[in-house]
């Protein structure tokens, strides 16, 4: 097994966590948009909304779930909290409620996952991703 693969895992598997995905609110205005639901035992459920453009999402594949989630985060802390920044990455209206609010949310959920689990293992760049070369391409073959 890859060690990016075996990284992931072995993370979701240390926190018992489980990986739901939702839609995102279409009010956001991104044809990509989804929620990641992530519960563990003893644990408040997080919701984080992120997009999703190569349509990579899929509940039986959580290593590339959490992958996502982890690039997530990197915008989040790319943004320094400040929702125009988030907004423009990710091709949103930064004055759009729906936006501040989804912004929000995932601050929130970030914090609480952070204070919760820690740091998710970051096991591929974003070059990797958009090549899909690497730990990206073994965890998209992941059934």
């Amino acid at each position: 097994m890859p060690e990016a693969v075996r990284r992931l895992e072995a993370f979701i598997a240390e926190h018992a966590l489980k990986i739901a995905i939702a839609p995102a609110d279409p009010d956001l205005g991104g044809f990509d948009g989804v929620v990641l639901i992530i519960s563990a035992p003893k644990q408040s459920e997080l919701r984080i909304t992120l997009f999703d453009e190569y349509g990579d999402a899929r509940p039986g594949n959580p290593a590339l779930c959490l992958a996502l989630l982890n690039m997530q985060f990197r915008e989040l802390d790319d943004a320094a909290g400040k929702v125009r920044r988030w907004a423009i990455a990710e091709g949103l209206d930064p004055a759009a409620p729906s936006t501040q609010t989804a912004f929000a949310q995932n601050e929130a959920a970030h914090a609480a996952f952070l204070a919760a689990y820690g740091p998710i293992p970051d096991v591929m760049t974003d070059l990797d991703w958009q090549l899909n070369a690497g730990p990206a391409q073994t965890l998209r073959g992941l059934r």
